[in-house]
């Protein structure tokens, strides 16, 4: 209540100013009624003239209290009031100053006695009726104080509505004030001279000093501030546009500012700028950017790193026609020493691996670790594969030296395969897995030396043993990734571009599995390899737990109903354990069961039909969707998918690639699904045509490249809160 009388006597100290203008505005009015309608000076005319100036005079000298205002209006009352009552010639022109007073000081009396001001000046005006003096007859007197009172009800009423107004103003304005000055975002405003009107505090940290220091100084004489600030405010300014993201730094700290034109209506004010540190998350992105290519443990190169570099080295090695060597190079019987030693005894003799490979290259070849007791050295470039072999001689020298582990001496050896890329070669996998194959043909023949890659020893078979030994490690060690492809709603469009694509309803789990110096194997080679290896049980739990997981964690972050859709095998769905497995993982990762929706192409479900039947009716029991993916490739019978639980029809992508050839097929489909009472989702959409040709035939939903590719989880909430697009994974 304080600060808000405080924020009233503010807004009402003009009126206040003014108020004395009305005892002198009557003064004057009372020698003006001598003058012109009284024949001889009258001395109650005279007294209250000179009374009325004097109260003016006070006030207009300072006498401005409530106190003071009250007083002259009291003193107002009498003096008309005597006057009239005494019927002296020209008293009948008094009654103006019942008007005046009714008029004006509601406004410059606080709220309660404004209002008192509605129901004395009337009073006093009919307390002129005993003495005959109210200026007419009894009903004409009755109606002036109705009329008195109604004036000076209005103006209190308004008045009362000013002050709240200028409270609420004065309110906002100050916690806005408030909030500003608290800001962590520097914000400040320049006029069209580019002289400082105002800035917070974060903004004046830019220069060091307080924010009072720069409020007045023109931008081209501030010497803390940094020039790009300056430069892009005037560029601003002339521009009349606003200008993003452009990077300060002082002090080694870092700020991204942006600068925008400052405008009442048409009119332009200034320029204003607004500053956010980001000197922290610049560190972190570096940080991450290093952790990304680098070995925590020895600060080497990482097989990320060593592999761009390798490609960078093919590619100038084409043009220059050099030769390229790759040395892959592996501490003896490492698992013997680091069981002996313990962890961190193999790590630090691994750190004094690194330090000695790379006093055995020459200057500016990379040395890297790729992963364990795995180190890779590129060098480039070499006269032939003798002088990539010489480098290798000399690491196996160099580690043959005893190491101080603690107090231990230890002896670690190493084995190096060597493979030579040709001018031409392209191939970064391709070279890896040779010098990987020359390492171990290095051991086999007694490790602690040198094997030179030779490509007529390379069997088929043990490619087949390697990569299913591989993909063994990857499931049983969770290593299989898992992409996710954005499944939107369709409907009609305003021609903005989220409306083009539509809003996303759900995303499809899409396994991936990047092989540890190969690359990314495609899901069509791996995922019937699991099946075989009786590991797809296992790899469907960990791409389903995952999905579950990251959907659920998106539905809570961003509010969305999303819909997590993962593909089932043949052999997970004749599994008994089947419906018991998802329940667990639903419950386990906090997923509702209407958020998930499993995946069954049509040919599996035509395999066993009594079977499908039973276990879609089990899922469907739990609360899960079904759908029948790739829909229109297999062979089902419409009879049948009458009586299966599906709630979701995938038109497939080959009738998407053959539109508007394959459009009565389509659309066929589309109807079918409605007749069933289930959505269809259609598949494989490249291109705008395509999507407006299956929202045209009335597809309720679709996915494919044209609306995103699949993407890595931690690239899926910059799609989902409409960010551009990333790059592919």
């Amino acid at each position: 209540m304080a600060s808000d009388e405080a924020r009233l006597a503010g807004a009402s100290d003009l009126l206040r100013h003014m108020e004395p203008v009305a005892p002198l505005a009557l003064a004057a009015h009372g020698v003006a009624v001598q003058v012109v309608a009284i024949e001889r000076a009258a001395t109650p005319f005279v007294v209250a003239v000179v009374v009325l100036a004097g109260l003016a005079l006070a006030g207009l000298l300072g006498w401005r209290s409530h106190a003071a205002v009250t007083f002259r209006l009291a003193v107002t009352l009498v003096l008309g009031f005597t006057l009239m009552a005494l019927r002296e010639d020209g008293s009948g022109y008094v009654l103006l100053w019942y008007f005046v007073v009714a008029s004006v000081y509601p406004l410059v009396l606080p709220a309660r006695l404004g209002g008192a001001v509605a129901v004395v000046v009337p009073l006093a005006y009919l307390l002129l009726l005993p003495f005959d003096a109210a200026d007419g007859p009894l009903p004409v007197a009755l109606l002036r104080a109705v009329a008195l009172a109604l004036i000076a009800g209005f103006v209190h009423v308004a008045a009362q509505a000013f002050r709240h107004a200028v409270a609420e103003r004065d309110g906002a304005l100050a916690t806005l004030h408030t909030f500003v000055e608290a800001a962590p975002i520097g914000l400040g405003y320049w006029d069209l001279d580019l002289r400082a009107r105002w800035l917070n505090p974060a903004l004046a940290d830019l220069s060091g000093q307080p924010a009072e220091e720069h409020v007045g100084r023109p931008v081209t004489e501030e010497e803390a501030l940094p020039i790009a600030l300056g430069l892009n405010l005037h560029r601003a300014l002339v521009a009349g546009r606003p200008i993003h993201d452009v990077e300060l730094t002082a002090d080694g700290r870092s700020w991204t500012s942006s600068y925008f034109p400052v405008r009442d209506g048409p009119r332009l004010l200034g320029v204003g700028s607004s500053v956010v540190d980001v000197t922290e998350q610049r560190e972190a992105q570096r940080a991450l950017a290093y952790s990304a290519t680098h070995d925590a443990l020895t600060g080497l190169p990482n097989r990320t790193l060593f592999r761009d570099r390798l490609s960078v080295a093919l590619a100038q090695a084409e043009r220059t026609r050099d030769l390229v060597a790759v040395l892959f190079c592996d501490v003896d019987r490492f698992k013997t020493v680091n069981d002996s030693l313990g962890h961190p005894g193999g790590d630090a003799l691994l750190q004094v691996v690194a330090e000695r490979l790379g006093e055995a290259v020459r200057t500016g070849d990379t040395v890297a670790r790729l992963g364990g007791d795995e180190f890779a050295l590129l060098c480039a470039p070499v006269a032939d594969a003798a002088e990539a072999s010489a480098i290798a001689e000399r690491v196996c020298a160099v580690m043959r030296e005893p190491i101080l582990v603690g107090d231990r001496p230890v002896t670690a050896t190493m084995s190096v395969g060597v493979a030579v890329a040709r001018p031409g070669e392209r191939d970064v996998a391709g070279l890896l897995r040779d010098a990987d194959v020359a390492m171990y043909e290095a051991k086999d023949a007694g490790r602690d030396r040198v094997a030179v890659f030779d490509p007529r020893r390379r069997p088929s078979a043990t490619g087949r043993l390697e990569f299913q030994s591989a993909l063994r490690t990857a499931v049983e060690r969770g290593q299989i990734g898992v992409a996710f492809q954005p499944v939107v709603r369709l409907g009609p469009t305003n021609g903005h571009p989220r409306d083009v694509r539509g809003d996303v309803v759900g995303l499809e789990a899409l396994a991936r599995w990047r092989r540890p110096g190969v690359g990314d194997v495609p899901p069509a080679a791996f995922i019937p390899t699991a099946e075989d290896l009786g590991l797809i049980l296992a790899l469907g739990e960990h791409v389903l737990r995952m999905a579950c997981a990251r959907v659920r964690r998106w539905r809570d972050e961003t509010g969305l109903d999303l819909v997590a859709a993962v593909n089932v095998s043949a052999l997970q769905l004749a599994d008994d354990g089947c419906v018991d497995r998802v329940a667990g993982v639903l419950e386990a990762e906090g997923l509702p069961p209407a958020a998930l929706e499993l995946e069954i192409t049509e040919s599996m479900l035509m395999r066993d039909l009594d079977q499908s039947l039973r276990r879609l009716s089990e899922l469907r029991a739990l609360g899960v969707s079904v759908a029948v993916d790739d829909f229109g490739t297999g062979y089902s019978s419409l009879a049948y998918l009458r009586d299966l639980p599906v709630d979701v029809l995938k038109i497939d992508r080959s009738f998407v690639s053959r539109l508007p050839d394959d459009e009565a097929m389509v659309r066929f489909i589309v109807e079918l699904a409605r007749a069933i009472g289930a959505t269809t989702v259609v598949e494989g959409v490249e291109t705008r045509e395509q999507l407006d040709a299956v929202r045209r035939l009335g597809c309720d939903q679709a996915q494919g490249y044209f609306l995103s590719r699949p993407l890595a989880p931690e690239d899926v909430m910059a799609f989902l809160r409409g960010r551009p697009e990333p790059a592919v994974r």
